[in-house]
């Protein structure tokens, strides 16, 4: 059934592709502009140093320096830091591909995996302040209010808080299911097998990458900017594909232009967003906004999922987890405005 499902989907869009080649054309050429001008520059550089200091190991010495308040935040391991640190700053799906590697590696088990990808992969701070703050945003807040620096303050709170919201509940819902295992005496046995079992799995990768540390510098470089290309040129594609049904869901007569801009933010967050901020009134924009870069779009969704191909972890998981955050983040934002005196209007 599944399979008769996304054939006949496919089927669909090939068809929509055919009957609608303007709107495929302007889509296709939005996406692949977006990628080439703003994620292919801003992404790839840390993407492929990110990758290198994984490789040399010396992720080691930068996790000496912010593993104590990282893991008193958010309870993660010297090395799960990383993931945090790289995943906080880098924008997606980073924070998602850094998790992998480490897991791969050895550096981290498959439960604390888990519990970093529900929180670690946000956009980066330069895309929340630069473009949706400063150029998206910026000037439609109310005059009595302070600004920018507000709005910014607010999408950062946004955004972080609600990733620092899930990493508790995680947390609330994994001791509370490992007392009920307790209580039932069915202790965590199985759970224990699961990580014996990746440990096994992931030993031989880990062994392998403990001996690539003794190659050249130069071929270590080299084999992160492979790795790199090879995911950025899938992220360029799946914008490119995402933002084709963009154009497509632009182009449906939908009365309220509020439910349409939503529908596109859901699909990609950068072309939604824009769309968000040109239809909806402030702070209701900012938090729209807000709860869609949390989430990340479903374009977001298949680059992480891309990432994480082959490393055993859960994507449905994944998904539900960045659905709450996106759902906290814009119900934080909205508070937030609420507090300062910015009350929403319809």
């Amino acid at each position: 059934m599944k399979t008769i499902i996304v054939r006949l989907f496919a089927i669909l869009l090939f068809v929509l592709t055919l009957l609608f080649p303007s709107l495929t054309l302007s889509g296709a050429s939005s996406g692949l502009l977006l990628w080439f001008q703003t994620v292919l520059p801003t992404l790839l550089p840390c993407m492929i140093l990110a990758d290198f200091l994984l490789r040399v190991g010396a992720d080691t010495y930068l996790t000496r320096l912010f593993h104590r308040p990282l893991s008193l935040i958010f309870s993660a391991s010297r090395a799960g830091s990383y993931a945090v640190f790289v995943g906080a700053l880098s924008g997606y799906p980073m924070g998602a591909k850094t998790t992998a590697s480490l897991l791969a590696r050895g550096a981290i088990d498959r439960e604390e995996a888990s519990y970093l990808l529900s929180f670690c992969n946000q956009p980066s701070p330069m895309f929340l302040t630069g473009y949706l703050g400063l150029s998206l945003l910026a000037g439609r807040s109310h005059p009595d209010s302070n600004g920018s620096s507000t709005l910014v303050l607010a999408l950062l709170l946004g955004v972080y808080g609600s990733a620092f919201f899930v990493s508790c509940l995680y947390r609330a819902l994994r001791k509370m299911n490992r007392q009920i295992r307790k209580i039932g005496g069915n202790p965590v046995t199985a759970e224990k097998e699961n990580i014996r079992s990746a440990g096994k799995i992931y030993a031989c990768t880990a062994q392998k990458a403990q001996n690539t540390t003794g190659l050249p510098i130069l071929s270590q470089l080299e084999s992160s900017m492979m790795s790199s290309f090879e995911v950025m040129v899938k992220i360029g594609g799946y914008m490119m594909l995402f933002s084709v049904v963009e154009s497509w869901a632009a182009a449906l007569p939908i009365p309220w232009p509020g439910l349409q801009a939503a529908a596109m933010g859901f699909i990609e967050m950068t072309t939604g967003c824009r769309q968000i901020a040109s239809s909806l009134s402030f702070p209701w924009s900012a938090a729209l906004c807000c709860g869609a870069v949390s989430f990340g779009g479903l374009s977001g969704f298949f680059q992480t999922q891309n990432v994480l191909s082959g490393s055993g972890l859960s994507c449905g998981r994944y998904f539900l987890w960045k659905l709450i955050q996106g759902c906290l983040a814009a119900i934080i934002v909205v508070l937030w405005f609420f507090l300062m005196g910015e009350y929403p209007r319809v």
